[in-house]
């Protein structure tokens, strides 16, 4: 949800008049890289009535279930989805060829510790980074005018804006919400403790806040940010985005959720909570109504 709303955002940034950006009125050429369902490229589609879309996934199944959702909507003449891994060449080329001028990027973040692999749809290397570091480094290549990424505090915040920062892109509208632990991240819990990278909060005042239920160990931050190109010569910027970043996330690792009330940044940052109740609610409305209870099902 939260990489939606920076792809959202990023729409005026891809479409800069007098810019690198696409012409009002042309194809908006759109990647979305590690593109699972094709969730938020499809949701893009369908804004911009004459985009295109090229969704990248290392998971062949994704490709497959991605084509299906858009045959489902109607969208499959200006959608298509490859198998591919980010890393290899292969991605490269396609990217290169495809020129697209918005990269929209929600990839698995949950750091890995040595020596245990997570399942491919979350683990992320030893910091969580490598493939949002990797979709930095193909932005760089192929110059998108700009970039919807998605990380969190778990996964090296400070850093992730750093090197977009040094591949030329400048962090413009951050969007944030707490969760608590769940399936993947609650099951490396020690390495993450162990890591200065990482920012989470297990204070009481949090933990009620975000699971009700009981259910949760610890709180951290998923994160969403809308970037542009910079202007070579123009950018006159007194501050450097990833500072905010970290002090955002060290000040929630110590006073929690509270730390979300009121945040001080030179660029807009929304806040959200997402409690255990939310979650149930949104899992009930993406998979629809339920025909009937478990007592009249029994």
């Amino acid at each position: 949800m939260l990489c939606v709303l920076a792809a959202e955002a990023s729409l005026s940034h891809a479409r800069l008049p007098g810019g690198n950006g696409a012409l009002r009125g042309t194809p908006l050429r759109i990647a979305e890289l590690t593109s699972g369902s094709g969730l938020i490229g499809l949701h893009l589609l369908r804004i911009e009535r004459n985009s295109t879309l090229l969704g990248l996934d290392v998971d062949a199944s994704a490709a497959a279930i991605a084509s299906g959702n858009a045959d489902m909507l109607s969208l499959s003449r200006r959608a298509r989805f490859a198998r591919a891994d980010l890393r290899s060449r292969n991605a490269e080329s396609l990217l290169v060829r495809e020129r697209p001028k918005l990269v929209v990027c929600n990839p698995p973040y949950i750091p890995e510790p040595p020596g245990e692999n997570l399942a491919v749809e979350a683990g992320a290397g030893a910091d969580g980074t490598s493939y949002i570091m990797r979709a930095l480094e193909l932005a760089r290549i192929v110059k998108p005018s700009a970039l919807a990424l998605s990380w969190c505090s778990l996964s090296d915040p400070e850093s992730v804006v750093q090197e977009a920062e040094r591949k030329g892109y400048r962090l413009n509208s951050l969007f944030v919400a707490v969760i608590a632990d769940g399936e993947y991240s609650g099951g490396v819990e020690n390495y993450l403790r162990s890591l200065n990278s990482a920012f989470l909060n297990d204070s009481p005042e949090t933990l009620r806040a975000v699971a009700p239920d009981g259910a949760a160990s610890f709180a951290y931050l998923l994160m969403a940010g809308e970037f542009s190109r910079k202007n070579a010569g123009l950018e006159r910027r007194e501050f450097h985005a990833s500072d905010y970043v970290r002090m955002i996330c060290s000040r929630f690792a110590r006073r929690g959720v509270a730390s979300l009330t009121s945040i001080d940044a030179p660029f807009p940052v929304r806040a959200w909570l997402l409690d255990r109740w939310d979650e149930v609610r949104l899992r009930a409305s993406l998979h629809g109504p339920v025909s009937q209870t478990a007592d009249e099902a029994a």
